[in-house]
């Protein structure tokens, strides 16, 4: 069957084909550890777990408005002023399913047929094919470990406002764990450009790291947020994004027309995340803290090199040069021989990412130094 011309460029998602194969060597009686999914190993808090078990059992189950409901949009605007001591009104936000649904619905919201939006190169590996879906164009900011592999004005200047009207920066970033500093963020607001801020992983940095929302440089900020990952909710499918008071009916629309309304029993779940869930996001962060170091450390002895550290999220992007200069080759060797799952650089654009692999630190110690003995046997093998 003929598939439509918009996805001649559709890439698959690497580090899912990686996760099904590691699936099928389980399936088939091996053991592997697993370092390649972003995806928290713990359960969510436990208030947003009653939260959703009564809210089933209460029959929330039915639709609410297709923004979410205002009880969870006035949480949401809460969490800003207690976080962030920034005044958001709960009528700028819009409740989604999951934040890959909010960039699905901003890029289709914002971008005609041809225009481009700016991303760095390497960057989460979804951006670009969100882009091509709607028919836009992703236009690569390559990024690398001299810049500490933060998106600069220096770099941005590569692309102009006419070629990429909009740019979207995650910080901390995927997969690199970088923050991106504010002076980039003014650049491009100064020069025109439509600013996309993707702050899922706010909360998950370290070393005395601080982060702020781009919404406290301005109101035309489009900021995109969730549960998934800093309340390891990733399966309860719930985001927002904040977008200027102009955008919002338009989300709205296109989110009764694709969406219908966000998952309800996730909803309670979510205003529960907000209220009470502060303690056991803190007791994840320092775990992963401790995660972070172990394998940072252990990966410099076996010969990768970590050059930058990673200051958020969950995930050290570590170069191969030394073992290959082929990341997915080494990737798929590495899970085949060795039985650990990472992701290649590949996955995550073009920019001398065939040089890196990006190890995530969301399975537990015993698994990283179970991971770290494989390696030195395999490498030394």
């Amino acid at each position: 069957m003929k598939t439509s011309q918009r996805l001649s460029e559709f890439t698959s998602f690497i580090v899912m084909d990686i996760l099904e194969e590691a699936l099928s060597l389980e399936a088939q009686g091996h053991d592997v550890v697993h370092l390649e999914i972003g995806e928290p190993d713990f359960s969510p808090p436990p208030p947003v777990v009653d939260a959703m078990c009564r809210a089933v059992v209460d029959g929330h189950t039915h639709y609410t408005h297709s923004l979410g409901l205002w009880s969870l949009r006035e949480a949401i605007s809460d969490y800003y002023g207690r976080v962030y001591g920034v005044e958001v009104s709960p009528g700028r936000i819009c409740v989604t399913t999951g934040t890959s649904a909010a960039f699905l619905m901003l890029f289709g919201a914002l971008l005609d047929a041809g225009q481009g939006v700016g991303m760095s190169d390497p960057g989460y590996a979804c951006y670009p094919n969100f882009v091509r879906f709607v028919g836009g164009r992703p236009v690569a900011l390559p990024i690398s470990v001299k810049d500490g592999f933060q998106l600069t004005p220096e770099r941005a200047a590569c692309t102009t406002v006419e070629e990429s009207p909009i740019v979207i920066i995650s910080s901390p970033a995927n997969p690199t764990g970088t923050l991106t500093a504010r002076s980039t963020y003014e650049w491009l607001l100064a020069r025109g450009h439509t600013l996309i801020s993707d702050e899922i992983y706010h909360g998950l940095v370290y070393d005395g790291s601080r982060v702020e929302t781009a919404l406290g440089l301005s109101e035309d900020v489009i900021v995109v947020d969730g549960f998934s990952k800093r309340y390891a909710m990733t399966g309860c499918r719930l985001g927002w994004m904040v977008v200027p008071e102009s955008l919002v009916r338009t989300i709205n629309r296109i989110s009764q027309n694709l969406f219908i309304s966000p998952p309800t029993p996730s909803q309670y779940g979510g205003i529960a995340a907000l209220e009470h869930g502060d303690g056991h996001v803190e007791c994840m962060r320092l775990e992963y803290g401790q995660r972070r170091r172990l394998l940072i450390d252990g990966l410099a002895r076996l010969g990768f090199e970590v050059a930058f550290e990673p200051q958020g999220a969950f995930y050290v992007f570590a170069e191969i040069s030394r073992f290959s200069d082929d990341s997915y080759s080494f990737c798929k060797r590495m899970l085949r021989e060795a039985h650990v799952a990472a992701t290649p650089g590949v996955d995550f654009g073009k920019h001398e990412t065939n040089r890196y692999v990006r190890f995530a630190y969301t399975r537990g110690q015993d698994c990283i130094v179970k991971a770290l003995d494989r390696l030195a046997h395999w490498l030394n093998g």
